[in-house]
């Protein structure tokens, strides 16, 4: 059985995410983990990865496809074109452009991280447009991603929930978590409105927001 329940079946999706508390000690697990070819501009790159992907709430190939001619840094913004983004399923459509602020709640520091990650020696020698390029590779593959997610989560121990109350391992966090995550924190808070959270995720309508999220519960 896959981490997420499959839909074809009649049980229902099983979530994944963190306390946005969690997010501290997984940047700080980029810098402490033994890496076999350790360089600065990896370990940023993955803190990079993990600040992004909660702080966005981007799927995996969202953020594989993000380009740093994306990003506005003085102006804190980051626009992600419509052939990055997800097509909405069972409909021939793509979603237009959308501009979003980085860090809107201000807890990640996010333009300051982008900006030591792109002065790094080891993004710039890799000479690619993306943001997340591997060692051989212009980009990481989501395989990759998923990786690097588990090896940080179990390497410092972070606490991870599941939308049934079940108990869950480090090792069950993967990167679409983080999409979770965010959602978990905004609709924490009673004065967000539920078309906030679904502006934030980019969903095709807000009856997938209610869909996806009704178990999650005010607190």
């Amino acid at each position: 059985m896959s981490k997420t329940e499959s839909k074809t079946t009649n049980e229902p999706v099983v979530h994944r995410y963190i306390n946005i508390r969690e997010v501290d000690p997984l940047r700080d697990a980029a810098h402490d983990r033994p890496l076999r070819y350790d360089s600065l501009g990896i370990r940023l790159r993955d803190e990079t990865f993990v600040t992004l992907a909660i702080d966005l709430g981007l799927r995996a190939e969202e953020l594989r496809g993000l380009k740093r001619s994306m990003f506005r840094l003085k102006d804190g913004e980051v626009t992600i074109p419509g052939h990055v983004q997800k097509d909405y399923p069972r409909e021939d459509i793509t979603p237009g452009a959308v501009t979003m602020r980085l860090d809107p709640y201000g807890h990640f520091g996010t333009v300051r991280l982008l900006r030591s990650y792109f002065q790094t020696e080891w993004y710039q020698d890799r000479d690619s447009e993306y943001v997340f390029p591997s060692r051989q590779s212009d980009q990481m593959s989501t395989e990759s991603m998923r990786n690097v997610v588990e090896d940080l989560a179990v390497h410092a121990d972070v606490t991870v929930h599941r939308s049934d109350g079940e108990p869950a391992d480090p090792s069950e966090l993967h990167p679409h978590a983080f999409r979770h995550s965010l959602a978990n924190y905004m609709l924490a808070d009673n004065d967000t409105r539920l078309v906030e959270v679904r502006n934030r995720l980019r969903h095709r309508s807000i009856t997938t927001t209610e869909r996806v999220y009704d178990h999650f519960q005010r607190r």
